[in-house]
């Protein structure tokens, strides 16, 4: 889905403000008759995560909120979160550029752009008249021209404050196969400050055709393959870079059929996660059979003899398990 949905969304928020004062207050009727034989702290969390779990709910009630919260993004992090850049930077493999933009007195310079063999991460500071709370201000970019064929191409990260400026960073999984030696990216940034709903409509302000630094990675061919009734996933690549490793496998599953997730664990049997990202490269529809190609990307380089990938379908059942060396 384009990220484009999300500020369309932001001018149709409706929301039954007494409905939900009403469930908020049942809720804490409720919570009294309980009364749970427990320290202050306990009644501290299960307030908190009774609210939480209510936001969360009532974006299932109201779906016009649901889709507001399904277009959060969740790809735009700080740099500082970002353990492929730090990794790349402690082994200084990231090379400073110094890309220029200007638009209405604000200045817009890209200081990093790099590629790890399945992950791209662009670093950009930001200087001049900002309107708006200091903690509270967006860039709303685009990438890759808003290609049709790429699942996200519009997106808001949040600006972290930097002295009298900003800085962003922005961090994807590769959307297509391969990336071609000397590439550039289009990145393209339309507004910065309080988000507006105009921002959909409107083009680039701040255009970079940003230089991408390739770093070295390896792929070896795996060809593994697990099945359960009329689903089927097939690794079919393993890529290691400097700071990153990712797996691409193919998706077949009957038009409409469930969902399909994949849980990676280590030698030692621990969960892989903390920023994981699982991106679509390609997909079609023949004779009611779906094919998805995928790849599934983990920030950093494992200390482990092997990966176990887990598929599972959205009602919970699971296909036999696959062990990746490494």
């Amino acid at each position: 889905m384009e990220k484009k949905t999300f500020l369309e969304s932001v001018g149709q928020i409706e929301v039954p403000e007494e409905d939900v004062i009403s469930a908020i207050q049942a809720g804490v009727r409720k919570g009294k008759k309980m009364r749970p034989q427990r320290q202050p702290l306990f009644k501290a969390a299960a307030v908190s995560a009774a609210a939480a779990a209510l936001f969360i709910l009532s974006g299932f009630m109201f779906p016009s909120m649901a889709s507001v919260m399904a277009e959060i993004p969740l790809l735009a992090k700080l740099y500082e979160h970002d353990k492929v850049a730090e990794n790349l930077a402690s082994q200084q493999l990231i090379t400073e550029l110094n890309e220029q933009a200007s638009y209405d007195g604000i200045d817009v310079t890209v200081t990093d752009a790099y590629y790890d063999g399945a992950m791209i991460g662009v670093t950009f500071d930001i200087e001049g008249e900002i309107k708006g709370e200091k903690d509270e201000i967006y860039a709303f970019y685009e990438i890759f021209d808003r290609d049709p064929n790429i699942e996200e191409t519009m997106e808001l990260v949040k600006l972290v404050p930097d002295g009298a400026g900003y800085k962003g960073h922005i961090q994807l999984s590769y959307p297509r196969a391969e990336l071609p030696t000397g590439s550039t990216l289009p990145f393209n940034i339309i507004g910065i400050g309080e988000i507006k709903d105009s921002w959909k409509d409107e083009q680039g302000k701040w255009n970079f055709d940003v230089p991408i630094l390739q770093l070295p990675f390896e792929a070896s061919k795996l060809g593994q393959s697990t099945e359960l009734g009329q689903h089927k996933i097939t690794l079919e690549k393993l890529i290691t870079g400097k700071s990153s490793t990712a797996i691409e496998y193919t998706l077949n599953y009957p038009e409409g059929g469930k969902r399909v997730m994949l849980d990676l664990f280590d030698g030692k049997g621990k969960q892989i996660i903390g920023g994981t990202s699982d991106a679509k490269l390609e997909g079609k529809t023949e004779n009611g059979l779906v094919t998805e190609k995928r790849r599934i990307t983990i920030p950093m380089v494992l200390d482990s003899d092997f990966i176990e990938v887990q598929p599972a379908i959205d009602s919970g059942e699971k296909f036999k398990s696959i062990k990746i060396d490494l």
